[in-house]
């Protein structure tokens, strides 16, 4: 049976954190059914595992492929880093519940929040549902490329019950009551979570419908997810460290009187601009955790690069002029218009002046593309460089680049993780989870699959900062666990055989390159193979040496797939 294998000769990391040991594994109908040296082959397909360990499937527990999967069902390149699952409907975001008079608007809101095309919304996305029970039934009623679990969108069940006013205000008793029971509609239906922001806003500025969710209401959508022991993932605010702390205390106190939900938060990591934000992050962490909490941050080791470019970017959220002109809806001629225009400019300085992002870093950035030959000695040099020389506001420095770029120059800037000892020290500390990969959002800026691949590499293979061992339980078990999957995260008899099997190594972790195969022809980044051996998915092969084959085994992972508690 092509679900049923015999993985030969290679060593087991189990994904418990035990140490590895040598043995074959075989496959039955999807299932690990033996372990052990030396199996007796029974005719079915053998795996060469020589040189290799066999370890469980990683999981991406914060992706954003919730549109991607409907114009590319293996999510491309996540299995070719070993990954066999993925969570989306991350960050507030998700693709229901919703009315189909809102289906562009809400998709667009995505699209920018994403830094995604629209027309993927508009053309790949069916939008054959209404309810999250009727999302649930098509993803259920499809095979993919990589298991699919996903949260259920606060802002959408806002919208849903509230409609327009979800934008201004709290909700009323009653209200609240309708989101609780559309938040428990898609418990039952097979969500395994609830997502909210207080981060992020709309293309003209406003903050998401979450942003204005009181206690009440917080509380409300802890009990009605508590029987399931959902998820809570949430961006808290970020521009305030105290409203930040705040914003999670609060949720998480909402969490703990439901029987100590998990909540997950995006995210962590090494500020080069704030040392002190990690340490702080982490003692808060401990000290919610100390009073029945189950809070987790996300850690990635990947630097969180902000990208600046003048097609379509979501960097200048805060800064609302800029915002006008980054928008992927306006044509080059009016964005070239509005960049040269007096009175848009003085808008501009003034915001920029007061934004607490990007606007004290805009110097740091460097220059990473541009669009003539004779600017290419920018190529590497910060930004600030460039409005000493050019002189004024760098607001009107920033403008006159991309006039004299026709829009085609982008600036990058090193937000986190430039320190690789402190990322370790931060991917092995117990109170983050391995997450927030971010693969399938911002693709014009990075492609983020692979951050398994770059932990063995950097953090284990060359630094030795964790074990392979250790590296292997923080992608597999101790996701599985956290996020409630039965049967996953483990090579044990019985368990689901989502497999990875790779040669450290081996492993490779090359630049992304650019691509223009999304619909509509629009670019996005592409991780190569990481040079893994197999992933196997149920028991079947979907990646043998940085291949994909042509099986689509995976499924939509429900309520069936879920521990309670």
């Amino acid at each position: 049976m092509q679900n049923s294998c015999l993985i030969r000769g290679g060593s087991v990391i189990d994904g418990t954190g035990s140490p590895a040991f040598e043995a074959d594994v075989r496959v039955i109908d999807g299932r690990i059914a033996e372990i052990g040296k030396g199996l007796e082959g029974k005719g079915e397909r053998e795996l060469d595992a020589t040189g290799c360990v066999v370890t469980p499937g990683f999981i991406d527990s914060h992706c954003h492929y919730d549109a991607t999967l409907h114009w590319d069902r293996r999510c491309d390149p996540i299995t070719l880093h070993g990954y066999t699952t993925i969570l989306i409907g991350n960050c507030g975001l998700g693709l229901a519940p919703i009315k189909p008079q809102e289906a562009g608007t809400l998709g667009s809101l995505f699209a920018y929040i994403e830094d995604l095309p629209k027309s993927v919304f508009e053309t790949s996305v069916p939008w054959n549902w209404e309810s999250f029970p009727d999302y649930a039934a098509a993803l259920g009623a499809e095979s993919w490329g990589v298991n699919v679990a996903t949260c259920v969108s606060h802002s959408l069940l806002r919208q849903y019950v509230i409609g327009t006013e979800a934008w201004e205000r709290a909700s009323t008793p009653e209200e609240i009551e309708k989101i609780a029971q559309l938040a428990r509609e898609a418990m039952e239906a097979g969500a395994l979570g609830v997502s909210t922001s207080r981060f992020d806003r709309d293309p003209d500025g406003r903050p998401v419908p979450s942003y204005y969710a009181d206690d009440a209401e917080l509380d409300a959508l802890a009990a009605a997810i508590a029987p399931y022991h959902g998820l809570l993932q949430t961006i808290p605010t970020q521009d305030d460290q105290v409203q930040w702390d705040n914003d999670l205390r609060n949720l998480c106190r909402h969490a703990a009187n439901h029987g100590g939900l998990p909540v997950l938060s995006n995210h962590i990591g090494q500020r080069p601009d704030d040392p002190s934000n990690a340490p702080r992050l982490l003692e808060l962490a401990r000290e919610i955790n100390a009073k029945g909490g189950n809070l987790r941050h996300m850690i990635s080791p990947r630097s969180i690069d902000l990208v600046m470019n003048y097609i379509q970017c979501m960097v200048f959220m805060y800064v609302p002029a800029w915002n006008e002109v980054l928008q992927g809806s306006l044509s080059r001629e009016k964005k070239l218009e509005m960049l040269a225009d007096p009175e848009w400019r003085a808008r501009a300085r003034a915001d920029l002046d007061k934004a607490p992002i990007p606007g004290p870093m805009l110097p740091l950035y460097q220059v990473i593309e541009v669009a003539k030959p004779e600017l290419e000695g920018w190529l590497g040099r910060s930004f600030g460089e460039l409005i000493a020389e050019r002189g004024g506001h760098p607001s009107d420095v920033l403008a006159d680049w991309g006039i004299e770029n026709d829009l085609h120059a982008e600036l990058l800037y090193p937000l986190t993780n430039t320190d690789p000892k402190i990322v370790g020290e931060l991917l092995d500390a117990p109170e983050n989870l391995v997450s927030g990969s971010d693969a399938g959002a911002h693709i014009a800026m990075f492609d983020g699959a692979g951050d398994a691949t770059l932990i063995f590499i950097r953090h284990v293979r060359e630094r030795g900062d964790l074990t392979l061992e250790r590296a292997v339980h923080r992608l597999t078990q101790e996701q599985a666990e956290f996020l409630g999957l039965k049967d996953r995260g483990v090579v044990k008899p019985g368990a689901i055989a989502d497999l990875a099997v790779f040669n450290l190594d081996d492993l490779n972790y090359d630049r992304a390159e650019k691509l223009h195969d999304i619909p509509g022809g629009f670019k996005r980044f592409r991780r190569p193979p990481g040079n893994y051996r197999y992933t196997l998915i149920n028991g079947t092969v979907v990646q043998e040496n940085g291949a994909a084959t042509e099986a689509l085994p995976a499924a939509f992972l429900g309520k069936q797939d879920r521990v309670f508690g």
